[in-house]
């Protein structure tokens, strides 16, 4: 559904080391124009560009306006020469070509002999003079120097201009299973989380699920990265934000090794001032890497290593927790009245009769000690921090008779343990977390003729694990009479979630295994027809999300205080102010983002090119290939369900009239034009106005099709307001539906349905791509030789903004009724009886 309109702008920026950008993935274009002393142009000029570190070699013929382009060539360090008869032959060495940079390069040749050479040892201009494409360029130099926390080069990406860690804040992806540590929540230039694509190495370096990053390679693995931040051209989609393309390190013709050891141990440290301790953390991360030739000049190999591994001692924590006389039900030294939650009066002098203690209070506070400070305070530790990770990659590499091959592994594995505590459950963590990545690229670079390249990339990314238990007994042990995840199917270990207002939490989490991934073909066809460059091809992502998820399924409670007067007080009565329970997360989702693009970068003359561009971003919903879709319309009666109540209707490829395939209508026509300029304003190529506009859609992430699979009669779930610790379903008079309706079930047209019932979230039928417009201008000025001066301004407008199940509209609230609204008639003043939340 549409949401609020986003505005951001960016604006007098100061930049060191930065590179004009362009449309590589993985490569650099090379460019400019051969003139003579008088500055006539020359056509017909023989210009020959060599890998100085691979002996990679290709060659040009000017144009009849004297220029040449080189639309792809691997990044690293080349040597520039140019032959014309009657003129010496000029040679340049020096120049750096860096991923996605569009250099160019004007070429001066002096009256000679071809035998005599002309030597210049200089790079090319720093400032874009090709497009309008912002970027910043992350270098091999400081992804190996700058201080990175864990080594996580992925943190980089934050020191362009405009993007900032949207979870800076607090974590916005931790309740998520499956998460790999190092993903992170960027936002470019104010657009907003989940709207930046990685590529590594040409291929899709992104958690689908949640449309952020997976880890990169360790700081030895990579070459450099570069974050495009606004007008990216037609080539690239998926993403509104920005575009981050990783090209990870490569042999060369010379044998090359590095070993490493990083060692971070407290007790080597001084003591913070602050702090009552020293440091306990222990990380040591080491490795090395290797890469050279199997054949020079043709073929290199490449292979890094980093294991990590951290202990860390248990921190100390702080709860709240009954007292002795408390847990005998004196409460008279609380200075607010408690009532009982039943009838509605005071208890006399705040003393709770013994026989209203609930039982399954009584059996949590075994294993929840006394207070040991002043008052309710417990001071505790937790239990201790125990991670290994390890991480490795290979790399190939091919050069000969006009193909470019290249192929690339990347695996890494991390290890969290759940710790199981002995005597405080209060200690539990839900940190436990085991997560496996990897990912493939192939990249085939083939020159069909001088003027004409066709490139084809084939990228495979898969990540799997998630969330583990450390839970030492579950409700139904402590007499709570509802079903758990150890008496489904799976035989689960027990999970606790469990919060009481003002006075202590336990979340143990529970089993989750998340198996997602995508794999990704695109082709890219780059001909030169005079001044234009023109690109055209399409790329097809087909991702998979494959869930086994104990999700609710032990259920959870909440004292909030709202029923006596205190939280720990509703604790010991055993009156809940909200249980939720439901039937698990069982997902077997697949989907297609589809795009096609054109492309002209067209040079209008020497001084101005001009970049024109559309992209055709289809969207056709992902959905569970089990037919766990749902549709809610007020009166509707499903005729694949007919049990299920008034409302509901269901999608999937059995789906009802009313009901699209996934759950919402398909966005066909999705139509991204993209515009830039760019004009060099002085002769030495050091100066130049840029700028651009485009539209860019961003497909949503496939955790937003979740909720779908909490609903009935898959996997149901249910949520109500003042019940029983003890009898929670009892005492709301609904029919406990567990184990029964425990997932990973798909049920017939036979279904019953137990209300009221929570629908946890369903799309608008008309759902639409979220859609964001850019534009951009910006002053460039080259400063020395490694400096740019750079002002621009950057604006963005965001429409059909995507807010996820937590940040959705409640459309069956409780209404409120002045004078007569309670906690106990929560679901008496819901619109549609036969749901809860929705």
């Amino acid at each position: 559904m549409p949401s609020p309109t986003a505005f951001s702008i960016v604006a007098g920026v100061f930049v060191l080391c930065v590179s004009p950008v362009y449309a590589q993935y993985t490569t650099a274009s090379f460019g400019g124009n051969v003139v003579d002393s008088n500055n006539a142009v020359l056509p017909q000029s023989q210009v020959i560009v060599r890998n100085v570190d691979t002996g990679f070699t290709q060659s040009a013929t000017t144009d009849q306006s004297g220029a040449f382009l080189f639309p792809r060539l691997p990044i690293g360090s080349y040597e520039l020469r140019v032959e014309l008869p009657g003129f010496s032959t000029y040679v340049q060495s020096g120049i750096t070509l860096t991923v996605d940079q569009a250099a160019t390069q004007t070429v001066v040749m002096q009256i000679g002999q071809v035998s005599e050479e002309v030597t210049v040892q200089a790079d090319s201009p720093l400032v874009g003079t090709r497009n309008g494409t912002l970027g910043q360029l992350v270098d091999q130099k400081r992804v190996v120097e700058l201080p990175l926390n864990g080594r996580m080069a992925q943190s980089l990406v934050f020191l362009a201009a405009g993007t900032v860690d949207l979870g800076r804040n607090g974590c916005r992806i931790c309740g998520h299973g499956g998460v790999y540590p190092g993903e992170q929540t960027a936002g470019v230039n104010g657009a907003g989380m989940a709207q930046v694509n990685y590529q590594l190495d040409g291929a899709g370096h992104n958690d689908t699920y949640l449309n952020v990053n997976v880890p990169f390679p360790n700081p030895d693995a990579v070459q450099e990265f570069n974050l495009q931040a606004n007008n990216f051209t037609a080539e690239y989609g998926n993403a509104a934000g920005g575009i981050v393309n990783i090209v990870t390190r490569s042999g060369t013709n010379e044998i090359r090794g590095s070993l490493f050891e990083f060692l971070r141990d407290g007790k080597l440290n001084a003591r913070n001032f602050f702090a009552p301790t020293k440091d306990t953390l222990k990380r040591n991360q080491f490795g090395g890497s290797v890469g050279g030739p199997v054949l020079k000049e043709q073929l290199f190999y490449f292979g890094t290593y980093q294991g990590t591994r951290i202990r860390s001692e248990a921190a100390g924590r702080v709860a709240f927790v009954p007292t002795a006389a408390e847990r005998a039900g004196d409460f008279s030294s609380l200075s607010r009245q408690l009532v009982d939650p039943v009838t509605r009066q005071p208890f006399p002098n705040n003393q709770i009769p013994q026989d209203r203690i609930s039982p399954v209070a009584k059996y949590f506070l075994k294993s929840i000690p006394l207070p040991n400070r002043g008052g309710r305070e417990l001071n505790f530790v937790g239990t201790e921090q125990i991670e290994t990770e390890n991480q490795f990659m290979t790399k190939m590499e091919y050069n000969r008779h006009g193909h470019q091959i290249s192929g690339r592994y990347f695996f890494t594995d991390y290890d969290r343990p759940a710790v199981i505590p002995a005597d405080n459950i209060l200690a539990a963590s839900n940190a436990g977390n085991a997560v496996r990545v990897q990912n493939v690229s192939v990249n085939h670079t083939f020159s069909i003729r001088p003027t004409a390249l066709l490139t084809s990339t084939f990228g495979f990314n898969r990540q799997r694990g998630g969330s583990l238990s450390s839970g030492p007994f579950g409700y139904p042990d402590a007499g709570v009479r509802i079903a758990s995840a150890a008496s489904s199917a799976l035989k689960a270990p027990p999970e606790i979630v469990m919060n009481v207002t003002g006075g202590f939490s336990i979340n143990t989490n529970h089993l989750g295994d998340f198996d997602r991934g995508d794999f990704t073909i695109r082709e890219n066809l780059t001909t030169i027809h005079g001044p234009h460059e023109l690109h055209v091809g399409g790329e097809v992502v087909r991702l998979s999300n494959h869930i086994i998820n104990t999700f609710r399924m032990d259920g959870n409670f909440t004292f909030n205080g709202s029923l006596s007067g205190d939280g720990l007080a509703d604790f010991l009565l055993g009156r809940a102010s909200t249980f939720v329970q439901g039937g698990g997360e069982f997902k077997d989702l697949k989907g297609t983002r589809w795009g096609f693009f054109a492309q002209d970068n067209w040079r209008v003359n020497e001084r101005l090119t001009v970049n024109l561009g559309v992209r055709w971003d289809p969207y056709y919903p992902y959905y569970d290939r089990q037919g766990r879709v749902v549709c809610f319309q007020p009166g509707a009666k499903s005729q694949r369900y007919p049990n299920a109540p008034a409302g509901v209707l269901y999608g999937g490829d059995n789906h009802d009239p009313g009901c699209p395939v996934g759950g919402s209508d398909a966005n066909v026509w999705n139509i991204a034009p993209r515009t830039g300029f760019a004009y060099r304003l002085t002769d030495d190529g050091k100066t130049s106005l840029r700028g651009g506009f485009g539209h860019f859609y961003t497909p949503i992430q496939a955790s937003a099709f979740n909720p779908f699979t909490n609903i009935a009669p898959f996997a149901p779930g249910f949520s109500f307001d003042g019940v029983s610790f003890e009898d929670p379903f009892g005492s709301v008079a609904v029919r406990n539906p567990f184990p029964e309706q425990y997932g990973p079930r798909v049920p017939g047209a036979e279904a019953t349905f137990v209300t009221p019932t929570e629908l946890r979230a369903v799309f608008s039928q008309d759902f639409r791509t979220p859609l964001l417009a850019a534009w951009n201008l910006s002053l460039e000025r080259q400063i020395a030789t490694d400096w740019v001066f750079r002002v621009a301004y950057i604006g963005n407008r965001g429409i059909y903004f995507f807010g996820a199940a937590e940040n959705s509209r409640e459309i069956n609230p409780a209404i409120y009724v002045p004078g007569a609204s309670t906690v106990a008639n929560t679901q008496a003043r819901r619109r549609y009886q036969d749901y809860s939340r929705i």
